[in-house]
């Protein structure tokens, strides 16, 4: 069983667009890697449209 048909929520692309964006902003900032949080987001989104691409599917 995959991660994602066990956690429903993980279908959903705008929970994995900002709890990875929130993970990965949090980390950064705690190493004094100050990145704004919209750049991450823009970064985050793009891996996922490209996962998208290569057969990936969402929900919404």
């Amino acid at each position: 069983m995959k991660l994602y048909e066990k956690y429903h929520k993980l279908r959903r692309k705008s929970f994995v667009i900002s709890i990875v964006t929130k993970s990965v902003h949090g980390s950064m900032a705690l190493e004094n890697q100050h990145v704004p949080e919209w750049q991450v987001k823009a970064i985050v989104t793009s891996l996922l449209e490209e996962a998208e691409q290569n057969g990936r599917k969402f929900d919404i």
